[in-house]
């Protein structure tokens, strides 16, 4: 017995001691790496594209990243940048293949890595791992002949489902097992008739435009307002408006003033409100819009199948858990939908063949909605079979009952398995996609890329390329779309497919090809940037399915003058149930938009903002209504073009009415100085923007009858942007600014009023008092002759504190300096102490000048008017006479003779042009005639008659006195005496000597000639040898000449000597020494010297004077009677002698 005991004691031992040699290496198994390459083997799309194709099944359980390098007998793979995946990552360097697996992942890894052509020969080689050799299967000969020559499995097609050359000579589908195809599109359609189209017609609100603005037709205030009008609300779902004209505003009632559309309180499809009311501030207002929903109330039973990717890589993100919550919230929405009598629902967890895949079959929906929210997997494994799942799904909606059939898809990659394709159909662009397949599955498990690729024949008979699993996948869709069934699609995360060379846009654009499409065309698919976007997809699904709000959008623009309040938006739900999806809300410009409004029963959402009008503007008019929207659209389904509209409510800001004073005093109680109106400059303070106006003008206009001393001016509601010719009162005046502060509106100024200044009493008062302006004086000097202004006379003034000379403004005028002036209360005088020159001093050269205290001017003791400031005085000087003198001379023996009684006139020319004599002058002794002019003007002296025995120049001298007493001549014959004076000489006129030849009883004797010889001379006459008695010697100059008797008539006895004729340079004539008087004679005949010979040498002695001839008339007398005496004594004697 004891030695059994010890017996089984040692067995006991035993079996302990190995037990615990195993058990920790059990466990060490579990938590060690496991690292299996399941296979390794060459493949080709074409002769010049190959490619390893890898399996590894990796199991890494620790805490930490494992990394696995895989070595090459030969390295003939091309290099690769390091890639992530979903669970791993890897690279290809000269060392072979890095494969680093993240922690706690189990999977099978798929890689399909590109070999370098130049490197690359189909002999056999080998994998290197742990000292391990893993044999590489190579091409078959009959791989090698088949190559595909034309298709590039490397290049992504850009349509919606795979593209390729029809003429293709990839290796032929040929199905090993001879299993029957399956024709998707062979089934019977399944689609309903689906839910009546709801159409409602949009209830637009009235509105009234006029002079007070535009504001709703049917309104209501809010109690307290008196700036908002909103509109009324809706009854009947009609566009009657239900008369209510008031209530307290409150955002949170619900039940006042909405329009609703489609019925009436809870059988309304949806309902829309919009109000504003008042705040505290002035000018900020608060907006509210309401949008409530409900539930469909006509729903087309409905049969939903949500298939969910249960792949591994949906453990990435914790994506399975965000689908979990998402099918949570899906299921509860519809729960509270109050439709789900009507609806079925069933769920597909697919991922691929071996791994962990679950259903929840069809059924009505309270009856299955627990198993769906449980049984989503907290982990998953395994590829992506998206092409089983749908199909799944079709044999799962395939009960015909005239329901909608709807798939919800929800997947984050690319489909890596499908079944094999046997028939494609091609589209008009090129693209295809299957229509008939083997149950024979395909692919990689980690790439939508199928290797190698092979070909079957579309619709026509032409070849198409196989080469990916989208072309089975979509065409398992397509086929499910054909039959009635609605895909809706969401993508989860997606990624690249670079194995594929597929952009993420481009395995998104696959997607997009799986999924159905509104009747606007809009495609039932979204993509889901963050895992947690996967709920939200999710319950909008839910509410798409039984809400009346579905994608709605409401679109609120801000009109002027309102701009929206910054950080002020926000929108809340305020049903009686929580949103399932809460709207997008955002500032777009001025216009407020918000998006994705999903609502269904009880469900409401309440937008709030703020405006603050805007008063600043110069178009802005106060107590005016101006909408604070525009149209304000909702727009409950985004796939119908139904759209509501919200009442604007309206708004007005107050304005201020200005009352402006002008006060008057004159000093001289005289009104007649002012002006029609004044004009005030008026400031506005406190504005926010800084192109707002800030200064106006108002005018206020002189009373009709203005016998007051006050203008006024009330209730001014508008000021002028200008003060001058454009005046204008078009700017309005609000009372407070942009932010609600008052604006003080003040008088800063007065548009200057001559002659009077200006004092501002307060902000809207100006006084204006008359002013005293110092006078200043004006002088203005006119000659007597009427000629002015003239210049250079001299003033002086005293009086008062002046004693100033006053300026000449070489104008004519005299004023006073610029800082003398005459002031009220002063008496002055003014002398005038020299007078222009050519003038006499006025005969009164002393003026005293007075200005009252009133301001009252007079001259004299005589009133003098003003204008503008200046007195204004006219004094009149007396031109001074002119002397003007001409002086006769004329020359003998190389000096002046100052001849006498010539005769000249003065003349003054005309305004006709003709010159007119005004005096005439004689000269005297000194050969001076002396006139006087006394005006100036244009003059001239003419000679009207020369000196006895001188001959007659005329001359005309013409000049001019100007106003001054100044002579202008051009002439040098000018001489500077007492006076101004012209010399004007004239010559002796030539003298004629006329002889007459007698007889000596004085009868004439004809017969005789004589000869003149002197001085240049030497005449014998006469010259045609006819007898005369008279001989005349002309144009004689003085001089000496001998005068011979050169025949005698016959009988006669003649001259018996010479006579010599002496005329002298002053015209005296002497004949044989004896003077000759009176030759000489007035006007244009010459000199004359006259001669008598006769027979007898006894020549009667010539003489001058008036009684020459006389004398020697008695003479000859008595000489006659002496001979008749002499021969009467003879002859008496005679005859006594006898």
């Amino acid at each position: 017995m004891i030695t059994l005991k010890k017996r089984l004691g040692i067995i006991c031992v035993l079996f302990s001691l190995v037990f615990s040699y195993f058990i920790p290496v059990a466990a060490m198994a579990e938590v060690s790496t496991v690292f299996d390459i399941a296979s390794a083997k060459i493949t080709t799309e074409n002769e010049n594209s190959h490619y390893l194709d890898l399996e590894v099944n990796v199991n890494n359980q620790t805490a930490e990243k494992q990394e696995k390098t895989i070595g090459l007998g030969t390295n003939y793979l091309s290099l690769t940048d390091p890639t992530k995946e979903e669970g791993y990552s890897y690279h290809v360097d000269s060392q072979g293949i890095t494969l680093q697996i993240e922690p706690h992942i189990r999977q099978s890894i798929r890689l399909s890595l590109k070999i370098d052509e130049k490197s690359y020969t189909n002999k056999a080689n080998e994998l290197l791992v742990d000292d391990k050799k893993i044999p590489i299967t190579p091409l078959t000969q009959g791989e090698e002949a088949t190559k595909t020559t034309t298709s590039d499995a490397n290049s992504a097609p850009s349509s919606s489902t795979e593209s390729a050359t029809t003429e293709t000579t990839a290796t032929d589908s040929q199905e090993t097992n001879h299993s029957p195809a399956v024709k998707p599109f062979s089934l019977p359609t399944l689609a309903a008739n689906g839910t009546p189209l709801r159409v409602n017609q949009t209830i637009h609100a009235d509105y009234t435009t006029d002079a007070q603005g535009t504001y709703p037709t049917a309104s209501w205030q809010p109690a307290g307002n008196t700036d908002v009008l909103n509109h009324q609300g809706n009854r009947n779902a009609s566009d009657q408006w239900d008369g209510v004209k008031t209530w307290d505003g409150d955002p949170t009632n619900k039940t006042n003033s909405y329009i609703e559309y489609g019925g009436t309180g809870n059988e309304a499809d949806y309902a829309v409100r919009k109000f504003a009311e008042e705040t505290t501030t002035p000018g900020l207002f608060d907006v509210y819009l309401n949008v409530r929903g409900n539930v469909q109330k006509e729903t087309t039973p409905l049969d939903i199948a949500l298939v969910v990717d249960w792949s591994g890589s949906m453990n990435n993100n914790n994506r399975i858990g965000e689908v979990r919550d998402g099918v949570n919230r899906f299921v509860d929405t519809l729960s509270n939908s109050g439709i789900t009598d009507k609806i079925s629902m069933g769920y597909i967890g697919y991922s691929s063949d071996g791994y962990n895949n679950g259903s929840v079959p069809m059924g009505p929906f309270d009856s299955v909605k627990d198993q769906v929210k449980s049984v989503t997997p907290s982990s998953t494994s395994g590829g992506t079979f998206t092409q089983k799942a749908l199909r799944d799904a079709g044999t799962m909606l395939s009960t015909p009952n005239g329901h909608k059939k709807v798939i919800v898809l929800l997947t984050d990659g690319v489909p890596t398995f499908s079944y094999k394709n046997q028939k494609v159909f091609t589209e008009s662009d090129g693209s295809y996609y299957g229509t008939e397949f083997s149950n024979n599955e395909e692919g990689s498990g980690s790439t939508s890329r199928i290797s190698p690729t092979y070909n079957v024949d579309d619709q026509n008979g032409n070849r198409k390329t196989i080469n990916s699993t989208f072309i089975a996948t979509i065409g398992e869709a397509m086929a499910l779309k054909q039959r009635g069934i609605e895909i809706h699609g969401l993508g989860i995360q997606l990624q690249s497919d670079n194995q594929a060379n597929l952009s993420k846009a481009q395995v998104e654009a696959k997607m997009r090809q799986m999924v159905s499409s509104d009747q606007n065309g809009t495609l039932y698919y979204e993509s889901a940037d963050h895992a947690s976007d996967i709920s939200d997809y999710l319950a909008k699904k839910a509410v798409q399915i039984s809400g009346t709000v579905v994608n709605g959008a409401v679109t609120d623009p801000i009109a002027q003058p309102f701009v929206y309040q910054p950080n002020t938006l926000s929108v809340k739900s305020v049903g009686s149930k929580q949103l399932t999806v809460t709207p997008s809300i955002q500032m777009d410009g001025t216009t407020i938009k918000s998006n994705q409004i999903y609502l269904g029963k009880d469900q409401e959402i309440q937008i709030h903002y703020q405006v603050r009008i805007q008063t600043e503007s110069k178009n802005f008019k106060p107590d005016y209504w101006y909408q604070i929207n525009g149209t304000t659209t909702f727009q409950p389904l985004s796939d119908s073009s139904e759209i509501a509209e919200f009442g604007i409510p309206s708004a007005k800001a107050p304005g201020v009415k200005l009352n402006f004073t002008k006060q008057w005093e004159e000093f001289d109680h005289d009104k007649s100085s002012r002006p029609d109106h004044v004009t005030y400059e008026v400031k506005r303070t406190q504005t926010i923007d800084p192109n707002s106006w800030q200064t106006g003008f108002v005018q206020l206009n002189k009373p009709a009858s203005d016998t007051g001393d006050t203008w006024t001016r009330n209730d001014v509601t508008q000021l002028s942007e200008t003060s001058g010719a454009g005046y204008q009162e078009n700017l309005f005046l609000p009372k407070y600014n942009n932010q609600g502060k008052d604006f003080t509106y003040q008088a800063i100024a007065e548009l200057d009023v001559p002659g009077y200044t200006s004092d501002m009493l307060n902000n809207t008062t100006w006084k204006n008092i008359k002013q005293f302006t110092p006078l200043n004086l004006k002088v203005i000097k006119q000659s007597s002759s009427g000629e002015q202004p003239l210049e250079g006379a001299v003033f002086q003034l005293k009086g008062g504190t002046l004693d100033v000379t006053l300026k000449d403004n070489h104008d004519g005028t005299y004023s006073l300096p610029d800082n003398a002036r005459l002031d009220k209360g002063e008496t002055y005088t003014l002398t005038e102490l020299k007078a222009p020159q050519g003038h006499e001093l006025s005969q009164k050269q002393t003026w005293t000048i007075k200005v009252s205290d009133e301001g009252k001017v007079t001259i004299d003791n005589k009133d003098t008017s003003i204008k503008d400031n200046m007195i204004t005085l006219t004094v009149t000087n007396q031109f001074k006479k002119i002397p003007i003198g001409i002086r006769k001379y004329t020359t003998q023996e190389g000096k002046q003779v100052n001849l006498a009684k010539a005769t000249f006139d003065l003349q003054k020319k005309t305004s006709t042009g003709n010159y007119q004599t005004i005096a005439t002058k004689e000269t005297d002794a000194a050969g001076l005639a002396l006139f006087s002019a006394n005006d100036p003007g244009e003059y001239r002296i003419v000679e009207t008659k020369g000196p006895e025995g001188y001959d007659t120049i005329p001359g005309n001298y013409m000049f001019t006195i100007d106003k001054y007493g100044e002579i202008h001549y051009d002439g040098n014959n000018v001489e500077t005496a007492d006076q101004w004076t012209l010399t004007h000489e004239n010559h002796l006129k030539p003298f004629d000597l006329t002889v007459h030849k007698k007889e000596d009883n004085g009868k004439a004797l004809p017969g005789a000639k004589f000869r003149l010889q002197g001085n240049g001379v030497d005449i014998e006459l006469p010259k045609d040898g006819q007898p005369t008695d008279t001989f005349l010697f002309e144009n004689l100059q003085p001089g000496t000449y001998i005068l011979t008797e050169t025949y005698t008539p016959e009988g006669y006895q003649g001259l018996k000597q010479s006579v010599k004729v002496v005329i002298q340079e002053d015209g005296t004539v002497m004949i044989d020494g004896t003077a000759v008087k009176n030759v000489l004679v007035d006007g244009e005949q010459h000199n004359q010297i006259s001669l008598d010979v006769t027979n007898q040498a006894k020549v009667p002695l010539p003489e001058t004077g008036g009684s020459g001839r006389l004398g020697i008339y008695l003479i000859g007398l008595i000489a006659l009677g002496l001979s008749g005496v002499y021969l009467f004594m003879r002859n008496h004697g005679k005859g006594v002698m006898k």
